[in-house]
């Protein structure tokens, strides 16, 4: 069945990139975002999309009747619904759009077949949720939710989030297979994924509610390629004069060093031999001026609440749209500096400024170990290359970095989506 789109929150257009990684046969027949900076990325992209830009609750019922959707793809507003926000939740205005929406669906004789919602953790516990549900179960779907994070899928990046996946009954029945199985286990989702799970994967599965990934090369997102070691062709002074083979050691060893600068990845269960590195996603000196990405004297300051990666490593915190003007939570920055006495030094500067709170007052000694790490933010590509936006994925002319951070952080993971989109319409 070809699927006919209604994209909602359409945004740079990450849930249209899943689409078309899913190989399946669509048509975006309309998205709609206000976010008049989103919108000029997703026209770049996508420049034959009927994309418009008003407020969803402007959508009325004969609109939608007129459209003649099979399926509705959304990622409302997660503001309610954040750690950090104040969790206004189904009393948040932003939270009315995507009400109005379910009042739509109730409402209309022929329902969607297929509805996929994302949004950030948290939204598992909300009263929308529970809203969601409601109108779910009244109009007759079969639906299931998760919490995946692309971890699981072997991509370094942790950023968890809530998806919903909802069937609509009543054509399930009257199909011409009549082959569709309903789904009420997470295990199904694994199952999809990889021909066999074991059983300790699937009591992990069972205790924790998230999906277990064999990390398998058929799943390799198709934005991750293998990088030489030295990915930005950016060399230290102290590595310039070491030989291959002690560049080589070094690195090895650096998992030894500065565990109190990063969320360590053995910490995470997710993670294991066959998850790709942060090196198969980063960018090569050809590409892109570094210049611009180095952290300043005044950023390096705020050094003890970083979150300090390297390339080799298979981990990096969650990107969001403070990313590039603000330290604290909003993303990873990268680490060039391979030498480890230069990492010894900054992890024992932090240790100690811990210790007696005195986190950001450093002469010029303290700087200067600082500036010996070589660090800087991942750039815009980089963090697209996480989220796994396709290689012809590019931004318009005239975008400041800050508006590229900032519709970054507001997007979603296009793999992580892709496979729940051939989930959602797998005939069993």
């Amino acid at each position: 069945m070809k699927l006919k789109v209604l994209e909602l929150y359409s945004g740079i257009g990450g849930m249209h990139f899943a689409l078309k990684e899913s190989h399946l046969e669509y048509e975006i027949v309309l998205a709609i975002d206000i976010n008049t900076t989103a919108n000029k990325v997703y026209k770049h992209n996508f420049a034959d999309t009927n994309l418009q830009s008003f407020g969803i609750e402007k959508l009325s019922l004969k609109m939608l009747e007129d459209l003649q959707i099979n399926t509705i793809l959304m990622s409302p507003p997660c503001q309610p619904f954040t750690r950090v926000g104040k969790k206004r939740d189904c009393h948040d205005v932003r939270t009315k759009s995507f009400l109005h929406i379910l009042d739509l669906i109730k409402l209309i004789k022929v329902k969607p077949v297929y509805i996929l919602v994302e949004n950030v953790k948290g939204f598992e516990t909300s009263e929308t949720r529970g809203q969601l549900i409601e109108c779910l179960k009244y109009c007759n779907y079969t639906y299931q939710e998760f919490l995946l994070t692309p971890l699981q899928f072997g991509i370094p990046n942790s950023r968890l989030r809530y998806y919903l996946t909802a069937k609509w009954n009543q054509c399930l029945m009257t199909t011409a297979t009549g082959n569709y199985s309903i789904l009420t286990e997470l295990q199904d989702f694994s199952s999809f994924l990889k021909d066999s799970v074991t059983a300790h994967e699937q009591e992990a599965v069972k205790n924790t509610n998230f999906l277990v990934n064999d990390n398998s090369e058929s799943l390799k997102p198709s934005c991750a390629r293998a990088q030489s070691s030295d990915l930005q062709g950016v060399k230290t002074q102290d590595s310039q004069q070491s030989s291959d083979s002690l560049q080589n050691e070094a690195k090895s060893s650096l998992k030894d060093f500065g565990r109190n600068m990063r969320y360590c990845e053995e910490d995470d269960k997710f993670i294991n031999d066959k998850s790709l590195s942060l090196s198969e996603y980063m960018e090569t000196s050809d590409n892109i001026d570094l210049q611009d990405y180095w952290l300043s004297d005044k950023e390096l300051r705020m050094f003890v609440i970083m979150d300090v990666v390297y390339p080799e490593l298979k981990k990096s915190i969650c990107f969001t749209k403070r990313y590039g003007h603000y330290i604290e939570g909003a993303g990873s920055v990268v680490q060039m500096s391979s030498d480890i006495q230069h990492v010894i030094a900054a992890s024992d500067l932090k240790h100690q400024a811990v210790n007696s709170l005195n986190r950001n007052d450093w002469g010029e000694s303290e700087m200067e170990i600082l500036r010996n790490l070589h660090l800087r933010y991942f750039t815009p590509r980089e963090v697209a290359n996480l989220l796994c936006f396709p290689k012809d994925f590019s931004f318009p002319d005239g975008l400041t970095k800050v508006q590229k951070y900032r519709v970054l952080g507001n997007s979603l993971n296009v793999f992580v989506v892709t496979q729940l989109i051939q989930f959602m319409t797998k005939i069993l």
